[in-house]
């Protein structure tokens, strides 16, 4: 599959980001390029891949001072609007960069999915994912789910280890192939099946 990964910009993507999106990013391209997929990964210039990096911005926005920080989000659509524009086409574009990209994602005629990171439980965070509750979404925590049982949740699928702690190889494989089986989906799930499916896939992990 041709694969488009989509960066959070507000920091770099590399195996040593302060947050889990840019770790996530960094180890899961490589391994999907071991099980024979092309990636390419839409992010600040100052990333570290082993896919192709379409970089967007030179930096990471945690790099400047106030409020170019704020173009972290901006950055994001722009990034997706620019894997829409490729050819050939991707067969699937992942969005690790929040709910900003949400609008453009309802909007996408390539298959999309997005990882969403940390509680979405606040009343406003909840009300913004149930505007959008059709959008095909991974989570990375049992809770996340259970603050929002009525999403479109395909799987539960945590990060990667955190900066110094020992990389474990095999949980990456693991991961990835969790992902692999996502992108294969490419459709909707009805929503006992995808209950399931996301809970099996959790154990799996």
């Amino acid at each position: 599959m041709n694969i488009a990964q989509i960066g959070p910009f507000h920091e770099a993507v590399t195996g040593h980001s302060e947050g889990p999106e840019g770790r996530m990013i960094a180890s899961l391209t490589e391994e999907l390029l071991r099980l024979g997929h092309d990636v390419t990964v839409f992010a600040s210039g100052d990333s570290h891949t082993a896919g192709r990096l379409i970089p967007v911005a030179p930096l990471a926005m945690r790099a400047y001072p106030m409020p170019k920080r704020h173009l972290a989000d901006a950055l994001a659509m722009l990034a997706l609007e620019k894997a829409f524009a490729m050819t050939p086409a991707f067969d699937m574009i992942h969005v690790h960069a929040g709910s900003a990209a949400f609008p453009l994602m309802r909007r996408s005629a390539i298959p999309i999915v997005a990882t969403i990171y940390g509680p979405i439980d606040a009343p406003e965070v909840l009300r913004l994912h149930r505007e959008f509750r059709e959008l095909v979404l991974i989570a990375t925590s049992t809770a996340q789910v259970q603050q929002a049982p009525d999403l479109n949740w395909q799987a539960v699928i945590p990060p990667v280890s955190s900066p110094g702690e020992v990389n474990n190889d095999d949980l990456s494989a693991r991961i990835a192939q969790a992902y692999e089986s996502v992108y294969e989906w490419r459709t909707l799930r009805r929503p006992a099946e995808r209950q399931d499916r996301a809970l099996a896939l959790c154990h799996g992990v």
